[in-house]
């Protein structure tokens, strides 16, 4: 129409529609966003300290705080500086799982053992509990029952009671996503081993009340950290700096099932206190009495790399970059990278797949977090990653909506701000 354009616009306008277009490429067949928010970097403030145990607190912003507590001495000790610390808040959140208990776990009976079922449906979920303690009581470690009761006697609280409540997860399924990326899926691949945890675990009950990030430091084995839940002993995401672990429901097992064995939260939390290498997993999996099926995600420094263990009753099945099932378009094989979506599997979901080719080779734990995490929107609970290289542990948390800690509204892990911990620093941390 004869009027001058502004080139400076035109090429402005250009690159925005080369911006979104990225953009929309990346999101397709994602349900959630990127996540933009500031990673916390600071240091925990000091709180409290008892005989056996401190207290410290990652203040992140107004509706953002996270408790670390460090817990020393042999198992009953350190069962004991937990329950001494954190008092008050394991009485509220037992309280409120056996209200909310058997409502949680009406959507997972029929995954149950037909024995498991039988008693729920006569007697509830908590003598369900009972059941599935009574059946793995010979085989878990002593170490367990010696912790939950110091536990118990440090607040005064029935130890039975404290066992049944720590069986849970042998009974509720978590969906879970998890990848382990290593050497060419990296963006700076000398070296490095980078793993994520996601828990899928729904945000409305009583477990977004009550996060810890517990380090433990026993006698026996080496330190590690636990993404947990106050007055519990086993561990679902887990860090020693040696080994990371990842966990994930596995619903289309099709053998035999049981209660009978250790229980997998256990096991788990004994990879991050004992386990040196990817070997030391492996044939832990393997030798195990093993009770429900999950699928294991493990990663190691020494060799840094990436395992996952389909974890049966029946059955062990290990897989690495090279020999876990591809099936297109949804789970494209790539050199370094293992890794499994939050939907049953195998999955038809497109969208960690496209992740996954998307950011192949230029993978870093910021990344994970703003680029894979928050579009999956996985990690609903809480979500981890494990920077072994560098020694950094990565968290989030559900919670209020970021700067409104007077909300009633639970926004999920992966879209508020994370929070990253010199894991080198917490592990080797003194009384």
């Amino acid at each position: 129409d004869g009027k001058p354009v502004n080139i400076n616009m035109a090429a402005n306008l250009r690159l925005a529609c080369v911006f979104f277009a990225l953009i929309a490429s990346a999101l397709a067949g994602c349900d959630g966003t990127f996540n933009n928010y500031s990673i916390w970097t600071q240091n925990p403030r000091f709180v409290s300290n008892v005989t056996n145990g401190l207290l410290y607190s990652a203040d992140a912003g107004p509706g953002n705080t996270l408790r670390i507590a460090h817990v020393y001495g042999s198992a009953y000790e350190m069962g004991y500086a937990q329950g001494q610390l954190f008092r008050s808040d394991i009485l509220q959140f037992y309280s409120e799982f056996e209200d909310y208990i058997d409502q949680m776990i009406q959507p997972y009976i029929k995954n149950l053992p037909k024995d498991v079922q039988e008693v729920i449906e006569k007697y509830g979920a908590m003598a369900a509990l009972q059941f599935t303690a009574d059946l793995t009581k010979p085989y878990t470690p002593q170490h367990f029952f010696d912790e939950m009761k110091g536990l118990a006697d440090a607040i005064g609280i029935d130890y039975a009671n404290v066992v049944r409540i720590n069986m849970f997860p042998e009974l509720i399924k978590a969906s879970c996503s998890m990848l382990g990326a290593w050497g060419p899926a990296l963006a700076f691949p000398d070296n490095q081993l980078i793993q994520l945890r996601a828990l899928d675990f729904g945000i409305d009950g009583p477990f977004v009340k009550h996060p810890a990030l517990i380090v433990f430091h026993p006698t026996e084995g080496h330190s590690f950290a636990s993404l947990t839940w106050t007055g519990f002993v086993g561990t679902v995401t887990t860090f020693s700096g040696i080994m990371g672990v990842s966990e994930k429901v596995w619903l289309h097992y099709n053998l035999t099932a049981s209660r009978a064995g250790i229980p997998f939260h256990f096991l788990l939390r004994d990879i991050g206190q004992f386990d040196t290498c990817l070997d030391d997993t492996i044939n832990r999996l393997n030798n195990a009495k093993r009770t429900c099926s999950i699928f294991v995600g493990f990663g190691a420094n020494h060799s840094k790399q990436f395992r996952v263990g389909m974890y049966g009753h029946e059955e062990v099945l290990v897989y690495n970059d090279f020999n876990y099932p591809s099936y297109l378009p949804s789970h494209p094989k790539l050199e370094g990278l293992v890794y499994v979506d939050k939907h049953t599997q195998p999955s038809d979901d497109t969208c960690m797949g496209g992740l996954m080719q998307r950011y192949h080779g230029t993978i870093s734990p910021e990344i994970v977090i703003r680029n894979i995490v928050g579009p999956m929107a996985s990690g609903d609970l809480h979500a981890a990653v494990y920077d072994f290289s560098n020694q950094h542990m990565y968290v989030s948390v559900a919670g209020s909506p970021p700067g409104q800690p007077s909300s009633t509204t639970v926004v999920p892990a992966h879209a508020r701000p994370w929070l990253r911990f010199d894991a080198a620093a917490l592990l080797r941390q003194t009384l």
